[in-house]
């Protein structure tokens, strides 16, 4: 038997005998495992989990990738309106098959966007939830072609949170984006569908909340439908797949016959278990971001692990003598280091048992602190099996580590000596209280770096310069059926709401841009007259009014802006005005006005002035080649923007009673460049919070680690201060080599931590590189924050330690000797 009766109440035994030291082991790992099992609670229920936990391996979620189609044909996609048809209406493999889409919507009783999503009728039931929580689903008529019923179902946490958990909700008329849609019923929070605070509508109401812009129910060449379905009984994704790509290059050879001009579409599909990680589009990168995330608490684990080992430690040099005795007397190292084994094993699995409650309530405060809306859904983050997997192999992790240096000690342990009462670690005290210092202060570092970097985030948004006017600038959302039929409409409808606001006193001026600042926007190929398509240079291209740059306060570096009579139209001569990047890229120590660039629609732009660079892309980080070029006001394009003096507040108020008042279906508040930085700003707020409180249990950890092991290595020098005293030594002398000695361990673990770091953030700029924010490589400030905090902190736990080394008496010390 590999452990008998007797190595158990041996490990009772130790753990009763020294119950401060076994609090203290219990207490450290609990924090390292609890925090590992919560959050990949958190990760297994957004990630791993399928989306249904009704009969889940009959549930399919199928991706479709449409290639020599249209642009970003090539990539997983949605399904158009006629394919979803096809294949609801001749998959025999398939019980049933749901479609949705996202849409983003104004509640106009909360004044706020809910995450919506436009459902077939059947969505809940494919899903698993054929029980609501009050009224009833959305009924089959009401998702027919040309019905566009008004109905939707409320999540749970819209229900609680922005209606108070009205029980007479049903019944209730809502607005979303100036509409009115009736409440059926209020959907269960389940993470099975983990919809978090949004709303649900029938997919036929798509061209209602767009006001008409655009209706992908209608056009065959808009992909917008994921497509999930139930297995019939006795097929397989295997036959799923087979007969769905039967169906789909059937619909392709209808697409190409249906078309003046052929076009060579090929499809072809994936079939997943819905869950996010088997998400085509994000096979590769979840994996990765998962990592980043754990990899860090898993260095917290080490860190509670170090702790641990040295709590271990001290007590296997206490019982140095016992261990002695019991060699002598025939037990064999083996089982003595199995009884080690066993005893770290106790301390972590009570430690993992405490731990289970706080897989529970991590995922509360992750909550919480990122977005108190998502509350409700917590309690339903229940830890599955894998959770309970990744929690045994953590706590067999921490079994091992933690046992490893008590191990090692009894190995080598002399036994003579040990007999005799001498000390007989001198040999390993030194590399081992030098490696557990080193390996603390390594890990620490890496979680402060993060700490740092994330904790700046938010400051970097809103005290960024971004070349343009910000708090003074408002922009006017809206939507406006722009179609053929209604163009007249639309545009009288511009001029009216351009004139009203005109009359609102503090406004000095409207413009118009295509792209919205602080969104990545997508380049486009730019020539010289000399270069053939494919040759030239990418560059972003901007659409603006003549009053944009005066709007925004972009300066202008030489040259001028649009005049009134500039022409935007394609017969006549056109003007363009480039950002400073763009010309370094194509003229650089020329003069560019006067030059002329080509569109990729073959159009000729002669330069007449350059504008300042801007940071509209990514925070922080200047754009690259940008073209302005002047907006036609008859091509109804672009995000209005308005330029004020005074009161954010009232003006905003002003703008959308204007807006209200030629439309009412309109319900998207207009807010200034810089209450949308500092909404930004706010989200990112909460992730640094989080990672802030997990780096200070880090420092925590290793400060007092750090504290425990110079304690065990002055304990163990006692003998050795005392020498040195007796031969002259004074006081000051022994506390300065114990700090020195200290200070060569922390600036190795510094140079070992950035070493660490390193990677670690090139992975996350490389996962990123597409978002707004950026992170540069060998980040000088970061890591000097980082190294002065630790290094504050890390003397601070040597100072004790060292002044108890210096109030050793020399003639008690040397008594034994």
């Amino acid at each position: 038997m590999w452990i008998d009766r007797q190595d158990f109440l041996y490990t009772i035994r130790s753990v009763r005998r020294a119950p401060l030291l076994s609090s203290i082991a219990v207490l450290a790992l609990s924090l390292g495992i609890g925090l590992n099992a919560g959050v990949f609670t958190l990760l297994n229920a957004m990630f791993l989990n399928p989306p249904t936990q009704t009969d889940p391996f009959r549930f399919v979620q199928v991706y479709p990738r449409y290639e020599g189609w249209f642009t970003g044909a090539g990539q997983y996609s949605a399904f158009t309106t006629k394919d979803y048809e096809a294949i609801r209406a001749h998959a025999t493999t398939l019980a049933e098959a749901a479609a949705w889409t996202t849409h983003g919507t104004i509640a106009e009783e909360a004044h706020r966007s809910l995450p919506t999503l436009l459902v077939t009728c059947n969505y809940f039931h494919v899903f698993g939830n054929d029980q609501p929580l009050l009224g009833r689903f959305l009924n089959p008529n009401e998702c027919e072609r040309g019905a566009a019923v008004q109905v939707t179902v409320l999540s749970e946490p819209v229900w609680r949170n922005l209606f108070a958990g009205d029980p007479k909700i049903v019944g209730t008329i809502i607005h979303l984006n100036g509409l009115p849609f009736t409440v059926v019923g209020i959907v269960r929070s389940d993470i099975a569908n983990f919809m978090a605070g949004g709303v649900f509508v029938p997919f036929t109401a798509e061209a209602l909340l767009d006001n008409g812009t655009t209706n992908p129910l209608t056009n065959p060449d808009t992909p917008w439908l994921q497509i999930a379905g139930r297995l019939r009984p006795g097929y397989s994704r295997v036959d799923v797949k087979a007969e769905l790509t039967t169906i789909l290059r059937n619909q392709d050879r209808a697409y190409m016959e249906s078309k003046v001009t052929s076009f060579n579409r090929k499809t072809s599909i994936e079939l997943t278990n819905g869950s996010f990680i088997q998400t085509p589009a994000y096979r590769d990168t979840i994996p990765a971001l998962m990592a980043l995330i754990l990899g860090p608490l898993l260095l917290v684990l080490l860190l509670a692990c170090c702790n641990v080992t040295m709590v271990f430690l001290s007590r296997a040099v206490v019982r140095r003598g016992e261990i002695a005795v019991r060699l002598a007397l025939g037990v064999g190292r083996a089982r003595l280091l199995r009884m080690l084994l066993l005893e770290a094993f106790l301390t972590a699995l009570i430690a993992g048992l405490i731990s289970l409650a706080l897989a529970y309530y991590v995922p509360q405060m992750i909550m919480n602190a990122a977005n108190p809306n998502l509350a409700a859904l917590v309690p339903l983050l229940h830890p599955n099996w894998r959770v309970f997997g990744y929690l045994a192999a953590i706590v067999a992790v921490a079994s091992v580590v933690s046992s490893l240096a008590p191990m090692h000690a009894a190995w080598k342990l002399d036994m003579i000596t040990a007999l005799k009462g001498r000390e007989g670690t001198a040999t390993m005290r030194s590399r081992m209280t030098s490696i557990l210092i080193v390996a603390q202060i390594a890990m620490s570092f890496v979680l402060l770096t993060a700490a740092v970097l994330f904790a700046r985030m938010p400051a970097m948004v809103t005290a960024m310069d971004p070349g343009f006017e910000t708090r003074q600038t408002l922009s006017v959302p809206l939507v406006i059926d722009t179609s053929p039929q209604n163009r007249t409409k639309a545009l009288g409808f511009y001029r009216d709401l351009e004139a009203r606001i005109r009359t609102i006193p503090g406004v000095q001026s409207l413009a118009y841009e295509t792209l919205n600042p602080f969104h990545p926007a997508p380049p486009s190929e730019v020539r010289l007259p000399q270069q053939g398509a494919g040759q030239g240079q990418p560059a972003v291209i901007d659409h603006v009014s003549t009053d944009f740059f005066s709007t925004f306060a972009i300066r202008m570096m030489t040259g001028r802006t649009f005049l009134s009579s500039d022409s935007s139209s394609a017969n006549t001569s056109s003007v363009a005005v480039v950002s400073q990047a763009l010309v370094k890229q194509f003229w650089p120590g020329e003069d560019p006005l006067g030059k002329i660039i080509i569109t990729p629609d073959d159009r000729r732009y002669t330069v007449v002035g350059v504008a300042a660079d801007t940071r509209s892309e990514r925070f922080g980080v200047l754009d690259g080649s940008r073209i302005y070029l002047l907006r036609d006001p008859a091509a109804l394009e672009g995000q209005l923007y308005v330029r004020f003096t005074g009161s954010s507040s009232i003006m905003e108020k002003a703008i959308f009673d204007v807006v209200r008042n030629l439309d009412r279906t309109q319900a998207n508040l207009p807010q200034t460049i810089w209450e949308e930085m500092e909404s930004n700003a706010e989200n990112l707020r909460a992730l640094a919070q989080i990672i802030v409180v997990i780096a200070s249990i880090a420092v925590l950890l290793a400060v007092t680690g750090v504290y425990g092991v110079l304690s065990f290595a002055v304990n163990q020098r006692t003998r050795e201060f005392g020498i040195r005293m007796v031969l002259g030594a004074n006081r000051i002398s022994v506390f300065r080599s114990i700090l020195l000695r200290g200070g060569r361990q922390i600036a190795v673990g510094l140079v070992f931590g950035i070493v660490l770091a390193e990677p670690s953030i090139l992975a996350f700029a490389h996962l990123t590189r597409n978002s707004p924010f950026s992170f540069r490589s060998f980040d000088v400030s970061a890591f000097g924050i980082a190294v002065a905090l630790l290094v504050c902190v890390s003397l601070a736990g040597m100072y004790v330690p060292a002044l108890r080394a210096t109030q050793v008496d020399p003639v008690n010390s040397l008594r034994a000797e």
